[in-house]
């Protein structure tokens, strides 16, 4: 997975870190283990987390426009907002959705990674 990350990350001109991969594999491990218990996304193999959830999530930073404070509205298990938070951690995010397990999900996630400024 991570080098499909650095990889895609690089062609779409937003090239993650170290750190922030490996924030991403941890960030998909939780993703796979809590989709197991509730259903997050039907998406659940590396590769297809890797490109159409993470890389996707991506796109949205190479028109510049992500800077500031950002809500993701309708986050569902944190795509693009939480995502777009790993690559650019100085952004302040707001997640909002309309079911309660999805928020708790992604309140475990931000702990796991010590992720600060979300709401």
């Amino acid at each position: 997975m991570k080098d499909i990350l650095l990889n895609g990350s690089k062609e779409l001109g937003v090239p993650l870190t170290d750190g922030q991969c490996e924030n991403l594999i941890t960030y998909a491990s939780l993703l796979k283990e809590w989709n197991e218990k509730m259903n997050l996304t039907a998406i659940s193999d590396d590769f297809g987390i890797a490109v159409k959830h993470f890389l996707d999530s991506l796109t949205a930073i190479s028109t510049g426009r992500v800077t500031g404070k950002v809500i993701d509205v309708g986050c569902g298990a944190g795509f693009p907002g939480l995502v777009l938070k790993i690559a650019k951690p100085e952004i302040e995010l707001t997640l909002l959705d309309s079911l309660k397990k999805r928020l708790t999900f992604l309140e475990a996630v931000t702990n796991e990674l010590n992720i600060t400024d979300v709401t």
